[in-house]
């Protein structure tokens, strides 16, 4: 579904940990997916979990205080092996999911739905994935997947029958995105620029089901910007920070423009620096 309408949409180069940019209840839904504790997960590297969690605390509770109420936060995280969050140094699946959401419950999220992302490939390159193999008792799943929990900011939204109209999802499309397990093809291992890219097929799913034409969402981890681009093609409006300044070329690229303020077919894209920019970010 396109819409064609103008819309607005600011990348803010800056730390999400204070977005002073964004008014207090100003964005409808947030779509985001944070960034993992490392991504090198090399032997003897630092796992400062307690730091990156205080890290998210403060950007979801920026999240609270921008969101609307009755407004809906889609967040896409995962849990992740590794040898380094428990003392004793065994490989276990550290539970990161889990514990942000509960960390949301804590904030003041509520949880309404839970969604599977099925990345459609394993990461066992065609053979046993760790563990003992053909005995127990250590065997590991080899189905490399996601998380996408559906909260909601308590509250009640009055919205103009005609924009739910405009946004009304076919029943086609409905049927398929009802399902809890979502079979979506990562684009990770052919995006050059990003280690970690969203395939538009997510942020679109989510935006068409939990926010309307004419909203306002917010990515505050927004990476390649792929969320901006799902926004711009369904006839939303779009908030991104992205703490890198180096994914400016990236983000450039995935939304098609070669300028930081554009004004292409029905939307206005701007790119420009946050007024917070302290790097405390986790590489």
């Amino acid at each position: 579904m396109s819409v064609m309408m103008k819309t607005f949409h600011k990348i803010y180069i800056g730390n999400s940990r204070k977005m002073t940019e964004v008014p207090d209840q100003f964005v409808h839904c947030v779509v985001t997916s944070p960034p993992y504790v490392t991504t090198k997960m090399e032997k003897g590297q630092e796992f400062d979990y307690n730091s990156y969690r205080d890290m998210i605390r403060d950007v979801f509770q920026e999240v609270w205080r921008v969101l609307i109420p009755d407004g809906r936060f889609c967040l896409n995280v995962a849990d992740i092996r590794t040898k380094y969050f428990y003392k004793e140094n065994n490989l276990y699946r550290a539970p990161i999911s889990s514990d942000l959401l509960m960390l949301c419950h804590e904030i003041g999220f509520r949880l309404l739905d839970v969604f599977i992302w099925d990345k459609g490939f394993n990461r066992n390159f065609g053979g046993p994935l760790l563990g003992s193999y053909l005995y127990p008792a250590t065997i590991y799943n080899n189905v490399y997947f996601e998380y996408i929990f559906i909260l909601k900011k308590p509250g009640k939204r009055q919205v103009d029958p005609a924009i739910k109209e405009a946004s009304r999802i076919d029943k086609h499309t409905w049927k398929e995105y009802v399902q809890r397990i979502w079979r979506v093809e990562t684009e990770t291992e052919w995006f050059e620029g990003h280690e970690a890219v969203f395939p538009e097929e997510i942020p679109r799913r989510l935006i068409r089901m939990y926010s309307f034409v004419g909203d306002t969402i917010l990515d505050p981890f927004l990476g390649s910007g792929t969320t901006t681009l799902a926004a711009m093609n369904l006839g939303r409006n779009s908030i991104g920070y992205e703490i890198n300044e180096k994914l400016i070329p990236v983000i450039k690229r995935r939304l098609g423009i070669d300028q930081p303020l554009l004004i292409t077919g029905g939307a206005e894209i701007e790119i420009t620096f946050a007024r917070y920019r302290d790097r405390e970010v986790m590489e």
